[in-house]
């Protein structure tokens, strides 16, 4: 289980990375006004590039977290 989580937030990190990558240069490009809207926009195609690995990868998260709660507070 814990193998797994290291995987999960190695994935999720290598996701964010990408989207703050183009978050960053989407800032750089363009009119200088309005950088916060230019960044977001670069985390949105990010977004999109990724597709369908990101929301597995946030579900596979969460059933993980799940597994740690559950093994924390036992019912």
């Amino acid at each position: 289980m814990r193998e797994r989580l290291i995987s999960v937030y190695l994935r999720l990190m290598k996701y964010a990375m990408l989207m703050g990558l183009l978050g960053g240069i989407a800032s750089f490009i363009g009119p200088p006004h309005h950088g916060l809207i230019k960044a977001g926009i670069g985390i949105v195609v990010g977004a999109m590039l990724l597709g369908n690995r990101l929301p597995l990868a946030m579900k596979e998260l969460r059933s993980i977290i799940d597994e740690i709660t559950d093994e924390i507070f036992p019912e």
